[in-house]
């Protein structure tokens, strides 16, 4: 079970980096998953018999496109709505 969030994580990261360059060579658009493969490498990190990879487990969020994309458009939204004195809800 440990290995298939490996496999998991693996498989959506090259998909998306294959989508990624695709629109930045071709032009041509596609639909990036997002955060499915970054959670499924933290938890391979976090599960798998290798206890130098728990200290790790933030690395899948950079390392999947999809996962970068949603985490830093999430960053940029709060942080515009920091720096426009919205407040807190």
């Amino acid at each position: 079970m440990e290995w298939l969030f490996a496999g998991l994580f693996l498989l959506v990261a090259v998909g998306n980096l294959g989508i990624a360059l695709r629109w930045y060579v071709r032009g041509k658009s596609g639909s990036l998953v997002p955060l499915l493969g970054g959670l499924s490498g933290i938890a391979a990190c976090v599960i798998l018999p290798f206890p130098a990879l728990r200290n790790w487990w933030w690395t899948p969020l950079i390392a999947d496109p999809g996962s970068v994309y949603l985490v830093s458009t999430i960053a940029v939204f709060f942080m515009r709505r920091a720096f426009n004195g919205a407040p807190p809800e």
